[in-house]
């Protein structure tokens, strides 16, 4: 039984009012392991980024340097496509078993790992289940939280991603620095068997009611190939080759959005490409918004170059915009009956931020202007984070079986890894255009046509977000089930 099920109607408004609610019994173990699940997923990505250097010392394959993280986002994207299937046909709690259990035996080869190859086996199996961990989190807060809970929980799943940035650099660069690299993916391993032992009290142990869910593998061939497309091409130092990666991206992912139009089945919810569905441009909204905050990819960099900081107050300041994800998350998450403002603002927002950094984006900068860099990309970030949680909560409600539901939840997560891929590579082509590799000048000026650029597209982004709003007010605020 659900905890949906378990808790009177009359009490669901009032738990929505507190955190708390969220934090002690009957809630307490489900918040840890969908929270636990995201961390895990979020940490140890941050984690093999500041340390990578340090194993490729070690076990060689320079040459595949790059290629760790690109199969590892390739496997997550794959994998977070499955969660629907692998809820109606395992159910909840065996579904994160086997999201676990990719989890850990990923993490061990890679701290086992002798040589590239292994490695690069390894993070492909923690990428199946990290993908799937973080799709689950998000599917199951409407299984197993009271509705006017969810927007509070997809607050915390948001935040998870802030201190993911905040703990794993430093955990990763710790041990790289002393020459332990194999012991950091070793402590992630307690973590993932604490959620594991909590499962069976708060993890349903199937689903009633429902029939098993058909993969669209061809739809999901498509996904994966823009993504490994664009994430491939992402890593040449050509402008060209950066650009034509994402051409051919998008056109792969137009050919996902008419193959979904027209024939089942599908990756995303059906009632994505219904008349005055939210889905549609909330997905285009997300996407927007996670595109923006793929700029911390190189504010470490422009913060060494132009701010003359040292590598790890440098990481710090790229850390900026994951802070304020994770503040503005939190904080608006606690405003369920303010949601359509919020979502009509969070694009203006990270435009502020973005439009200020490119402003004030020169070389020799002074303390204080650096420290007006990380207001700026806590600002960023805050824009993100206001709207995550509401769109989030939104999806959701979308759909009218568990079924139906789960894929619209899960759906969330894919889009972000999409666009993910999809920003990272959009800023290695406008630093490429710009140039990076001169004096400080000419890196002044790549550090402000990439804030410039990407202020422009996320402000893109209230055109959709007004369409969110407006469909929200047709079909009806999420809100009201709250």
């Amino acid at each position: 039984m659900t905890q949906t099920q378990q808790d009177p109607e009359s009490t669901v408004a009032l738990e929505g009012r507190s955190w708390l609610t969220l934090l002690r019994p009957p809630h307490l173990g489900v918040t840890v392991v969908l929270a636990g699940g995201t961390a895990l997923h979020a940490i140890n990505i941050y984690l093999v980024t500041a340390m990578l250097p340090s194993v490729v010392a070690d076990v060689g394959g320079l040459r595949f340097y790059a290629w760790s993280t690109t199969l590892f986002m390739f496997a997550s994207v794959v994998s977070s496509a499955l969660v629907p299937k692998c809820l109606s046909a395992l159910g909840p709690r065996n579904a994160y078993r086997l999201a676990l259990a990719a989890f850990v035996v990923g993490t061990l080869a890679c701290a086992a790992a002798p040589n590239m190859a292994v490695l690069l086996v390894g993070r492909t199996v923690q990428g199946i289940g990290g993908g799937l961990l973080i799709g689950l989190s998000y599917a199951m807060i409407s299984a197993t939280l009271p509705a006017a809970l969810w927007t509070r929980a997809a607050g915390i799943l948001s935040a998870m991603w802030g201190v993911g940035t905040l703990v794993g650099p430093a955990l990763g660069g710790a041990f790289a620095q002393w020459g332990q690299w194999r012991i950091a993916f070793l402590v992630l391993v307690p973590f993932a068997l604490v959620v594991a032992l909590l499962l069976r009290s708060t993890m349903p142990g199937a689903r009633t009611g429902g029939e098993t869910a058909p993969v669209a593998f061809p739809n999901l061939a498509v996904v994966a190939a823009a993504v490994l497309t664009v994430s491939a091409t992402s890593l040449s130092h050509q402008a060209l080759v950066n650009f034509g990666g994402l051409v051919v991206a998008v056109l792969l992912l137009g050919l996902l959005i008419h193959r979904e139009r027209t024939r089942a089945p599908r990756l995303l919810p059906a009632a994505a490409f219904t008349p005055r569905s939210p889905l549609r441009p909330l997905y285009a909204t997300l996407t927007l918004l996670v595109i923006a905050s793929t700029t911390e990819i190189f504010v470490p960099f422009y913060g060494q170059e132009l701010g003359g900081l040292a590598p790890l107050a440098a990481g710090f300041l790229g850390a900026a915009i994951a802070a304020g994800w994770t503040v503005g998350s939190m904080v608006s998450a606690a405003w369920t009956g303010a949601s359509r403002l919020l979502v009509g603002v969070a694009p203006i927002v990270s435009a502020l931020g973005l439009a200020g950094l490119a402003l004030v984006s020169r070389p020799s900068a002074s303390l204080v202007t650096v420290l007006l860099w990380a207001l700026l990309l806590f600002v960023a970030g805050a824009g993100v984070g206001i709207a995550w949680p509401h769109m989030s909560a939104a999806a959701m409600t979308v759909g009218d079986t568990p079924q139906e539901k789960d894929t619209a939840a899960a759906s969330i997560t894919t889009v972000q890894l999409v666009a993910t891929s999809l920003g990272a590579a959009l800023a290695g082509t406008v630093t490429n255009l710009a140039g990076v590799s001169g004096d400080s000048t000419q890196i002044g000026h790549s550090s402000q046509w990439l804030y410039g650029t990407f202020a422009v597209i996320v402000l893109c982004g209230v055109l959709f977000a007004h369409r969110v709003i407006q469909a929200a007010a047709a079909t009806g605020p999420h809100e009201k089930a709250q």
